[in-house]
């Protein structure tokens, strides 16, 4: 009996060694392991195309390159939000230590995704993280989810509507056209809104819930005897800009607008973020979190480092007399003239 005791005790001990030491060598493993970094794009519109560039450009520059100290993966929801939804729920499910979003819809995916906290995350291209409603304090950027921080950039949407009165001061009827499903786009609604009481002006409004339809409202808004097309930061309007200056032009009225890329398509005047540099924002942050800051103290930062652009040959054709000023042209970053687009 002895005998067998000292042979099951025996294996006993072998078997709680060898778990020790494979659990010691996992840990060793994964304390060396590189960590690993996912960032979600909800889809290819020019300004989260910039500010992912501007990310990732700058992570590059200081030696993050996606392959060395954090291996990044990145995502993109193409303009769906089931898709963006599932993805944000694989990359949280504890495969990545980070998980970056960049447009409002994607940190909503996440935020929901990520209530257990199993990842560190961090936004951006968010125009207003608290109309999001994912847990931030609307008085208090320290007050959020405490594995979360990012950057919240609210485009002057009063301002867009203000300088299109200087350019033409008989304006009296704004179109917007924007998806009331988004959280970013009713937001920007809010502010035109209170713009327009301060203003003196109405609002014609002309909902849309897929891109295929923005053309359609748009012409909807210039027979409802909108003077001017306002394109606010709404993603799904914003991916059929080329539909809504068509139908602007057919119109023989401008389009102004929250992202100034937008004049390079033939929008005659926008004012916004320069999200490349949003994006660099971002980037300092994230190397923050890598080197092991934790979210929980960085509080959410709100940035707008402000741009802006003219389109001169837009003035062509208006049934309505427009002005673009010296100094306005003087002010724009961006500058597109007969001869071709100019950049300051």
């Amino acid at each position: 009996m002895s005998e067998l005791f000292k042979r099951m005790w025996l294996g006993v001990t072998l078997i709680v060694a060898t778990s020790a030491f494979l659990l010691l060598s996992d840990t060793g493993q994964r304390a060396n392991a590189t960590p690993r970094a996912a960032i979600l794009q909800f889809s290819s519109m020019q300004a989260l195309d910039d500010g992912a560039h501007g990310l990732l450009d700058y992570l590059k520059q200081h030696g993050y390159d996606g392959t060395h100290k954090v291996i990044i993966d990145s995502f993109n929801a193409q303009n769906d939000m089931a898709t963006s939804n599932a993805i944000a729920k694989e990359i949280t499910s504890g495969k990545y230590e980070f998980v970056i979003s960049i447009s409002t819809n994607c940190l909503q995916a996440v935020a929901n995704a990520n209530r257990e906290g199993k990842a560190k995350h961090l936004f951006g291209i968010v125009a207003d993280p608290v109309a999001a409603k994912v847990g931030v304090d609307a008085n208090d950027p320290a007050k959020k989810p405490r594995y979360m921080t990012g950057i919240g950039s609210l485009m002057p949407v009063d301002e867009v509507m203000e300088t299109a009165r200087i350019m033409n001061p008989r304006v009296r009827r704004f179109g917007i056209p924007w998806n009331p499903s988004q959280a970013n786009s009713l937001r920007y609604m809010e502010l035109a809104r209170e713009a327009a009481i301060k203003m003196n002006v109405e609002i014609l409004e002309g909902s849309v819930d897929n891109t295929a339809a923005v053309g359609e409202v748009t012409s909807s808004l210039i027979s409802r005897g909108a003077d001017v097309i306002v394109v606010i930061g709404d993603v799904t309007v914003g991916l059929a800009i080329d539909s809504v200056i068509a139908q602007a032009k057919k119109g023989r009225i401008p389009v102004i607008g929250a992202l100034p890329d937008y004049v390079t398509r033939g929008a005659l005047y926008a004012a916004g973020a320069d999200f490349y540099r949003v994006g660099q924002q971002m980037g300092e942050v994230a190397i923050r979190m890598f080197n092991g800051e934790d979210p929980a103290n960085i509080p959410i930062i709100y940035a707008l480092p402000k741009t802006y652009g003219v389109n001169l040959k837009a003035l062509d054709g208006l049934k309505d007399s427009w002005r673009v000023s010296p100094e306005l042209i003087a002010k724009c970053n961006t500058v597109v003239d007969a001869t071709g687009v100019h950049k300051k």
